[in-house]
């Protein structure tokens, strides 16, 4: 059984028990003002496209050995690395939340056609795009190579709620006695992937984007449609999803000719649907529209000299026996 002693008690010995001293004041006025003065420094690096002076300090120390490096490596994506002479250098991420423009209330008007919003669309691009930056540049100031295992999210867009939320996460690897690229490259493949890509003689080169918002309007044939007695077809709905996937598709394709790459790997095509409220029809009858959101993101490869170093597993047990 514990006992506590508070106070003055005495123990058993008769000896006046020790007391924890108390913790040490704090200025809170001081750490506000410190917490003030290091949000307006961040503030003014974003405005100008630098990492802040705090960012830059850290990542200093993390490449000097200062501080340990982490990752969101297994241990096989790290033995697989540092098989190929790749070695850590730490967890990179950029961010960006992003305010979406105008997006007009005749949206809502039954007499709307099914058409690609604009705005929704390029927020979705320029605010990845700020996100994507902000991660290249510590990972550059780390002395990466390329950065691995990049995991882009973003919140729901909502017409009610004009701000969205750009993260983007990775690893920073750098492959020794190499020189430095201009830029670290980005690469959505796991760390076991990039090598198995390095082995057949693929190289990752970047990231390709492919977004698009599309309304979606519910006219007269999709409400007699809804209403029928029969199985069949909602025509209208499936060529909107088949028409917002090639423009995703086609826009993914234009980003791998701008980086020269030959093909793309690790290729995810994620869609979301989301139901608004469409106006009135006849007898006052609320229509319900949807908006489409689609994305594609995958890793641009491009052919080099196939690497000497074998991947094959060890035997490291006999099986004779």
């Amino acid at each position: 059984m514990f006992r506590f002693l508070f106070g003055d008690k005495k123990s058993e010995q008769g000896t006046p028990a020790r007391v924890s001293p108390p913790p040490p004041a704090l200025d809170l006025k001081a750490l506000r003002e410190a917490e003030l003065a290091r949000a307006n420094r961040t503030a003014q690096a974003l405005t100008s496209g630098q990492l802040s002076k705090d960012v830059k300090v850290r990542m200093e120390q993390q490449r000097s050995g200062q501080l340990p490096w982490t990752s969101d490596l297994s241990v096989s994506e790290w033995a697989g690395l540092r098989a190929y002479r790749f070695r850590p250098l730490g967890q990179v991420m950029g961010s960006s939340f992003y305010h979406v423009g105008y997006v007009p209330n005749g949206l809502l008007s039954y007499y709307t056609n099914t058409h690609e919003m604009r705005a929704p669309t390029q927020a979705m691009y320029e605010g990845r795009r700020l996100a994507l930056e902000r991660m290249e540049q510590e990972a550059a100031a780390l002395g990466a190579h390329a950065v691995v295992g990049v995991d882009l999210k973003r919140s729901s867009f909502q017409l009610q709620e004009d701000v969205v939320e750009f993260t983007c996460f990775g690893t920073a690897v750098t492959l020794e006695n190499m020189p430095l690229p201009s830029r670290p490259i980005l690469c959505s493949v796991s760390g076991q992937d990039l090598v198995r890509l390095l082995a057949r003689g693929a190289m990752p080169i970047g990231l390709a984007l492919g977004a698009s918002f599309y309304y979606v309007r519910t006219d007269f044939w999709d409400l007699r449609q809804e209403r029928s007695f029969y199985n069949q077809e909602m025509s209208h709905f499936s060529r909107a999803v088949n028409e917002i996937r090639r423009t995703v598709t086609h826009k993914l394709r234009e980003d791998v000719k701008r980086l020269g790459g030959t093909g793309v790997v690790g290729g995810d095509l994620s869609l979301h649907v989301e139901e608004i409220a469409g106006g009135t029809g006849g007898n006052d009858e609320e229509i319900i529209d949807h908006i489409l959101q689609a994305l594609m993101v995958g890793t641009v490869i491009s052919s080099v000299p196939r690497l000497e170093t074998s991947i094959a597993p060890q035997l490291t047990v006999s099986l004779n026996d």
